[in-house]
């Protein structure tokens, strides 16, 4: 094999990372457009929609650690041309995402008040969310197998298939919420209701695309029920809830304590509560670029450690993190940069908004740049590797033990300005650095998980 040097491995990153990053990025300008949207209702409307959303979000991203797990497996499959372990792991991972977004809809749906109230609003927010968050628990039924087959394509490669299915579901969904929010074109002006209804149908439209998709066009990921029932099988499991029960727990853990953050932002008032739902889809957008990269490398990692090259595999760790530490100040810089003209877009929001806003800006940056580099380790080098365990045992100590307890007593006991309270929960990011920059550099998280093949080439 040729030696390989930064710049191909850029190209390499590019090729991979610009398809999954525009994705990722699509899908957070959703929640910005959203909010655009939303902020014409009224402020009380835009706090009940950053419920809506942080629950739904949540869900999403514990969905996607189950699936992540499952794509950690492929990838190294794919990199040693294994179909049938291939097969079996993207049935059982299938099956298992699936499940969990069926519970994510069921408490939802039928329990639709429950998770809202643990915001303390008001009666007029508490009705609003409620209503919202209903209409997302069904827009979480169609996600499981969605993102399954996400992961699934992503992993042997196909990021741009994903990036098109972005691109049709959220035309669709901001044209169905233009429609139905305001009441365009003969409809009824539902607000934040149509904003749900407008996600649904949306997401039920990319199911079934994907699922086609595969299905005609990459028989290496057409699961029949042959597979599923292959799946179950005790080595199968084994290795599976092996690789993904700590990226799960510690995904419950991670997506609790965002959960928690956003409670303790809840009591300090709906003023605060709706600057964090504005600000939010904002970080979002920077951080979809990281994800890009950390998908992209986690992919180049995970191939390569499937083939068993252990020392491409360290040099491309070492490649990700310096590219992460470019990429997250150039994104943090350049929000900073642009914030006068991004508070332009939210003149109908109350000026005690405007003005938690406008100081919470440097907070954010500094986010950006200590979460891409988060991302890109930990997402993108350590868990390719099958270190999962350790990244439960970082997120839990650097957010449970200290940003969480710091952030709760700053909000409620000291009442530290939000800001101030932002920056506490942001200094979870800040501490995590360090174990992890320590473990990337120690080369214990690189191990081929492949290693029993199950005969059959890709």
């Amino acid at each position: 094999m040729p030696e390989q040097r930064f710049s191909d491995f850029i190209r390499r990153v590019l090729a991979l990372g610009i398809p999954i990053a525009l994705q990722s990025l699509l899908m957070s300008s959703l929640g910005f457009v959203d909010s655009l949207m939303i902020s014409q209702l009224g402020t009380q409307e835009v706090a009940a929609a950053g419920i809506g959303a942080r629950i739904f979000w949540v869900s999403i991203v514990f969905v996607w650690g189950l699936s992540s797990g499952m794509g950690i497996l492929l990838a190294q499959y794919w990199g040693a041309q294994d179909e049938t372990g291939l097969k079996k792991n993207l049935a059982l991972g299938t099956s298992v995402t699936q499940l969990f977004a069926f519970i994510a809809f069921a408490i939802c749906f039928f329990t639709p008040e429950l998770l809202p109230g643990l915001f303390n609003p008001n009666a007029e927010v508490l009705a609003l969310s409620t209503s919202y968050v209903q209409l997302l628990g069904i827009a979480m039924l169609f996600s499981g197998f969605g993102i399954a087959a996400d992961t699934a394509l992503r992993s042997i490669g196909q990021t741009r298939i994903n990036l098109y299915l972005s691109i049709m579901e959220i035309s669709l969904n901001v044209t169905l919420n233009y429609i139905l929010i305001f009441g365009h074109f003969g409809a009824p002006a539902l607000g934040l209701v149509g904003a749900g209804i407008g996600s649904v149908i949306a997401r039920f439209v990319r199911l079934v695309a994907v699922i086609a998709i595969i299905y005609l066009k990459f028989p290496v990921l057409a699961l029949r029920w042959l597979n599923v029932v292959n799946a179950f099988e005790r080595t199968v499991l084994s290795k599976f809830f092996t690789i993904t029960y700590p990226i799960v727990v510690g995904t419950f853990i991670w997506c609790a304590g965002i959960f928690t953050f956003h409670l303790i932002l809840g009591r300090m008032g709906v003023t605060e509560l709706a600057t964090m739902a504005v600000i939010t889809p904002l970080e979002s957008i920077g951080l979809s670029v990281a994800h890009g990269l950390s998908s992209a490398a986690g992919i180049m990692v995970g191939n390569s450690l499937g083939a068993s090259q252990f020392s491409l595999s360290s040099t491309y760790a070492r490649w990700a993190l310096k590219s992460s530490v470019i990429l997250g100040a150039s994104l943090g810089g350049i929000l900073l940069i642009l914030q006068t003209t991004i508070l332009k877009f939210y003149g109908a929001l109350s000026q005690e908004v405007i003005d938690l806003m406008i100081v919470s800006f440097p907070v954010v940056a500094l986010s950006i740049l200590m979460r891409t580099i988060n991302i890109t380790l930990i997402v993108g080098v350590l868990r390719s590797g099958g270190d999962s365990k350790f990244c439960m045992n970082m997120d839990f100590v650097c957010q449970w033990v200290w940003a969480i307890p710091i952030t709760a007593l700053g909000a409620i006991v000291f009442n530290w300005s939000f800001p101030v309270v932002l920056l506490m929960m942001v200094s979870e990011e800040i501490i995590k650095v360090v174990p992890a920059c320590w473990r990337v550099f120690s080369d214990k998280w690189i191990n081929n998980l492949t290693e029993s093949k199950e005969s059959t080439t890709v």
